[in-house]
């Protein structure tokens, strides 16, 4: 188990993936429910999981935001790795659901070791 970290100074000088959420899965997420992300094959994502030369991107931190700003719901969490996944179907106890055949990538996490304005209105 990875300790906590007390502000987000102290990873400052850590390689942190920065992605943004939407309410529902940011819900599952920040609970340790749902430890992976899957985002669609893209372009953008492609730039974040590989270097230039083609060699893959290593991450020591998953940084997760619920809209954009400095006030908005955030956590981190520590960073397990990215894999293809496919025919993703599961059910989480807020109801949220992930359905999908296509190929997506998944981010894989660990435990969260920071959060900050859960108390936003977002989460309401």
């Amino acid at each position: 188990m990875s300790a906590k970290i007390k502000s987000v100074e102290e990873i400052e000088n850590a390689k942190v993936l920065f992605l943004n959420l939407k309410t529902e899965p940011f819900k599952v997420m920040i609970t340790g429910e749902k430890y992976q992300e899957y985002r669609d094959i893209s372009k953008w994502m492609n730039s974040r999981v590989f270097n230039k030369d083609g060699s893959s991107r290593e991450y020591d931190y998953v940084k997760f935001v619920l809209g954009m700003g400095a006030d908005k719901p955030m956590f981190i969490s520590k960073f397990v790795g990215i894999k293809k996944v496919q025919s993703i179907h599961k059910k989480y106890s807020t109801g949220f659901e992930v359905n999908f055949d296509n190929e997506r990538y998944a981010v894989c996490l660990a435990e969260v070791v920071y959060s900050a304005n859960l108390n936003h209105p977002y989460l309401r």
